[in-house]
């Protein structure tokens, strides 16, 4: 995984630092989410490997996205927002070359938006504990 920037991220200072680091390729999200994002759970290809890794908590509903064999992720956008006392990440909507998911969370916050001109997203990092207290990308050239 040559030339990929980590961009953001967005959020609050909560929780714990986590990073998936860079993916050959994501093949399935699944996010829970209620009142915010609660979790994260990414499986990817990497060397060869499939890995699953998940962040943040259990709470919340379980929405699923399979990304489909030439499917990949173009943009990310969202809100992040202070509940409960503690600043975290709201909702998301997830864009592919394909279509757009989401948005998972609800409505509300200050808004933030990766579109990715001409690469795709490989890859996420940042801060949770019971929430997503924060979110950023890996980016790649295509």
């Amino acid at each position: 995984m040559a030339g990929e920037i980590k961009v953001g991220a967005w959020g609050g200072d909560g929780g714990s630092a986590w990073d998936m680091a860079a993916a050959y390729r994501i093949t399935n999200i699944k996010f829970r989410a209620g009142d915010a994002i609660d979790g994260i759970v990414i499986t990817f290809t990497r060397y060869g490997q499939t890995e699953t890794k998940s962040f943040g908590g259990t709470g919340g509903k379980l929405y699923e996205i399979p990304l489909q064999e030439d499917e990949y992720l173009v943009g990310v956008e969202g809100s992040v927002d202070t509940m409960w006392g503690i600043t975290l990440v709201r909702n998301l909507t997830l864009r592919t070359n394909k279509k757009s998911y989401g948005p998972f969370g609800t409505s509300g916050g200050k808004p933030f938006s990766v579109p990715v001109a001409s690469g795709k997203i490989i890859g996420f990092f940042g801060r949770a504990g019971a929430m997503i207290d924060a979110i950023g990308v890996y980016l790649a050239p295509k």
